[in-house]
């Protein structure tokens, strides 16, 4: 994680993109168990539990990384009594509860609660197909031009940070 470089800024900059990071982790969750929810009402069963290790995945590693630190975060949120803290609890629990109710009504009713949209793509062929064409070349364009803009930039700021040690 390289938590000295200088990417990181001053001690105020540190702070606020910490917390930015802990806004998009919680947001990344929350998305998570949506996604999760989403996925078992139309009747998938293998993906929701995958979405929802996946969301437990992010948190597990911060209680990891903060304990061989030698910080209990555990004890931080039943110190501080927050109701964030509680409140976050309520919907995960509540988010996981309807994940595996949605799925309980698929294993015993046979079928799903609701009917997953049938979709049909024939490459090249209508609005769908040319769009459908365009979203991948373009996903794949969109990667390739972040690998080599990120390389660019390492370069300048490793060229930028050797010529001002000078």
């Amino acid at each position: 994680m390289d938590l000295d470089s200088p990417a990181y800024g001053d001690e105020r900059e540190r702070a606020v993109f910490m917390e930015a990071s802990s806004f998009g982790l919680t947001t990344a969750l929350y998305a998570g168990l949506v996604s999760a929810f989403v996925a078992s009402v139309f009747g998938f069963l293998l993906l929701p539990v995958v979405l929802l290790v996946v969301t437990l995945l992010p948190s597990g590693a911060a209680v990891w990384y903060a304990r061989r630190r030698d910080v209990d975060v555990q004890k931080l949120a039943e110190n501080a009594g927050a109701r964030s803290t509680m409140v976050s609890i309520v919907v995960f629990g509540a988010m996981m509860t309807l994940t595996f109710a949605a799925m309980t009504y698929t294993v015993f009713a046979g079928h799903a609660l609701l009917a997953a949209p049938r979709i049909e793509v024939t490459p090249g062929e209508g609005f769908i197909g040319g769009m459908a064409q365009g979203a991948v070349v373009g996903g794949m364009i969109g990667g390739l031009a972040a690998v080599i803009g990120g390389v660019f930039s390492f370069r300048r700021a490793r060229r930028h940070r050797d010529g001002s040690d000078r």
